[in-house]
């Protein structure tokens, strides 16, 4: 099933960003797509919140809401993203030990009826603008099958440092 996803971030401050997520399932029979904007919030190092709200298509109600933590201190990282609306309510929950350009670690997820974890490694190359790709071994609990993610991403804006190598 091809899945585009992108997430935005800008800081005016130390403190404070401006975050935007949207998300695009371009599956034959049953295509979806959301776009969220939203505020971050920075009240200590290595500690952001946000709140972001949208629109969604293909659904019982146009609105969608998303809570965001991210949390970081030297190697180790986490970051969940909290989605409600209709009836796609997703959540995804990630930790992570990062060395070098790798990270290893573990993730839980709620996708439509679905609910799985598993190992997760990630690898990031070009420090200047940093790509990842990812791999995650999921077992999806709720119908007794694997349900393995890969993927590509780049990171943006002020979570470009979190998100990839370690300084």
């Amino acid at each position: 099933m091809p899945i585009i996803t992108l997430f935005t971030d800008h800081q005016f401050s130390k403190k404070l960003s401006i975050s935007s997520y949207f998300y695009v399932n371009a599956y034959q029979k049953n295509s979806w797509g959301e776009g969220l904007v939203g505020v971050t919030y920075t009240p200590v190092q290595g500690v952001s919140v946000g709140f972001l709200g949208g629109l969604q298509s293909n659904e019982t109600e146009i609105w969608r809401v998303s809570p965001i933590i991210m949390l970081s201190k030297n190697r180790f990282s986490l970051f969940g993203a909290f989605e409600f609306g209709g009836k796609r309510y997703r959540w995804d929950d990630m930790v992570f030990y990062s060395v070098k350009a790798f990270k290893f670690g573990a993730e839980l997820i709620r996708y439509y009826q679905m609910y799985a974890a598993g190992p997760r490694v990630e690898f990031s190359f070009i420090k200047k603008q940093p790509v990842t790709i990812f791999y995650s071994g999921l077992w999806d609990w709720t119908y007794g099958r694997y349900a393995s993610m890969f993927g590509i991403y780049s990171t943006f804006g002020a979570f470009k440092n979190i998100a990839s190598f370690e300084k």
